[in-house]
C-alpha cells in the first residue's frame, strides 16, 4: 500500500515537473521567435528602405525634373519699373537730348520714377522751387546700360514737361505652361513681355496673374490671326512675377489660389521634363483650355527643331488636331505658353503663331524656360 502511495505521490511530482518545463519551454520560444521575428521584419524594412534609398539615388542621378504642366488661360497685368519712353510729343532734339524711343526713365535729378505719376509729381514740384527750371537730369536704362542726359524741359505756361510719350501699364493674356513644386514657381507665355509701340523688353515692377472670365476665342481665318479675349478686371489675383526674360515670364501663385488648377489630382499630374535630345520630329500634343474650361490635350506635329535667334533652340509646330482647328482655327494670340508634350514628357512650350498660316507656329523647349 506504502509503495503504491508512494508511487502515485511520485507521478504526480512528474506531471508537475512536465507542465512547467513545458510552460518554460513555450515561453521560451514564444520569446525566441518574437524576437526572430522582430529581427526579420526589421532586417526587411531595413532592406526595403535600401532598395527606396537606391531608387532615390539612381534618380538623383539621372536628373529627372517633374513638373505639374498647365494650359489654363491667364490675364496679365503688370507696372513697369521706371517709364517707358515711346515717342515725343514734338520732333525737336532741343529739348528732348540725348532720350530715345525704347528708353526706360528710372530717375530725374536723382528722385526715384516707378510711373508716370512720379514723373508729374517731380516736375509738379520742381515748377514750385523755382519758377523758371531750364533743365533736368534723367537718369535712364539702354541695353541693359544705364545712363544720364540732361534734357531741357518744356513749359506750356501751367507746367512742366519733358516732351516725351511714356508707358507705365501692360496687359494682355496668355497661357500657364508649368508649375515647379521644387522651387514653387510657375512659368507662362514662353516668351518676353514686350512693349507694343517699341518692341522693347519690359522691366516689371510689379506683376499680377488673374483668371479671366468670360473667355471669349476669336478664331484664326485665312485672312488674320485670331485672339483670346477675357475680362479680369475685378477678377482675383492667382499669382505674381517679376521675372520678364525672352524665354518667358515666371513667378508664384499667391496664397491658395492654385488649387483651382486641381494640381495633384487626375487632371494634373507630374510630368517628367523632357530632354532636348528626346525631342523628335512627328507626333506631339498641346494643353489648351477647352470652351468648358477643361484642359484637353491637342494633337500637333513636330516639323522642325532649328536654332533661333539668341542662339536658343525653336520648334516649328503644325496644328493638325480638328477639334482645335474647329475652336480656334489654329494658333491664337493669347496661346502663347501652351505645353508642348511628347512621349508622355512636357517639351516645350508655344510662343508664336505663323502670320502666313494660323495652323502653323513656333514653340521653345522646356529645358530653356525652366531655368526662369
Amino acid at each position: 500500500m506504502k509503495k503504491n502511495k508512494y508511487n502515485k505521490k511520485f507521478l504526480v511530482n512528474i506531471k508537475i515537473f512536465t507542465a512547467i518545463i513545458t510552460f518554460t519551454l513555450i515561453i521560451v520560444c514564444g520569446h525566441i521567435y518574437y524576437n526572430n521575428g522582430f529581427v526579420l521584419n526589421n532586417l526587411t524594412t531595413f532592406i526595403d528602405n535600401k532598395i527606396k534609398d537606391k531608387e532615390v539615388c539612381s534618380f538623383k542621378k539621372e536628373n529627372k525634373k517633374f513638373v505639374y504642366p498647365l494650359g489654363n488661360i491667364i490675364g496679365i497685368k503688370a507696372d513697369t519699373d521706371g517709364v517707358l519712353v515711346i515717342g515725343y510729343e514734338e520732333e525737336n532734339v532741343e529739348y528732348i537730348g540725348g532720350i530715345q524711343i525704347g528708353d526706360n526713365i528710372v530717375e530725374i535729378n536723382k528722385e526715384r520714377v516707378k510711373d508716370s505719376q512720379d514723373v508729374f509729381e517731380i516736375l509738379k514740384n520742381l515748377n514750385k522751387l523755382n519758377k523758371n527750371p531750364d533743365m533736368v537730369e534723367v537718369k535712364f536704362e539702354r541695353d541693359n546700360i544705364y545712363k544720364k542726359e540732361n534734357i531741357k524741359l518744356k513749359n506750356d505756361g501751367e507746367k512742366l514737361k519733358l516732351g516725351l510719350w511714356v508707358r507705365d501699364k501692360i496687359s494682355g493674356v496668355g497661357t500657364m505652361t508649368f508649375y515647379n513644386p521644387e522651387n514653387n514657381k510657375i512659368g507662362a507665355i514662353g516668351h518676353a513681355i514686350k512693349d507694343t509701340d517699341t518692341n522693347e523688353l519690359l522691366k516689371i515692377r510689379n506683376g499680377r496673374i488673374y483668371r479671366p472670365k468670360n473667355i471669349r476665342i476669336v478664331k484664326s481665318t485665312e485672312d488674320k490671326i485670331g485672339y483670346i479675349k477675357g475680362d479680369y478686371e475685378n477678377s482675383d489675383i492667382v499669382g505674381k512675377f517679376l521675372n520678364n526674360a525672352d524665354i518667358g515670364i515666371s513667378g508664384e501663385f499667391v496664397s491658395e489660389k492654385g488649387k483651382d488648377l486641381k494640381l495633384g489630382h487626375k487632371e494634373m499630374q507630374l510630368m517628367e521634363v523632357g530632354d532636348v535630345n528626346e525631342v523628335k520630329k512627328g507626333k506631339a500634343y498641346i494643353l489648351f483650355e477647352d470652351k468648358n474650361k477643361n484642359i484637353t490635350s491637342f494633337e500637333i506635329k513636330i516639323e522642325d527643331i532649328v536654332t533661333s535667334r539668341g542662339n536658343h533652340k525653336e520648334i516649328i509646330i503644325n496644328v493638325v488636331d480638328k477639334n482645335l482647328i474647329d475652336y480656334t482655327g489654329g494658333i491664337v494670340q493669347g496661346m502663347s505658353g501652351a505645353p508642348i508634350i511628347q512621349n508622355n514628357k512636357i517639351i516645350g512650350a508655344v510662343t508664336h503663331v505663323s502670320k502666313e498660316d494660323s495652323k502653323k507656329g513656333y514653340g521653345i523647349l522646356i529645358n530653356e524656360m525652366i531655368k526662369l
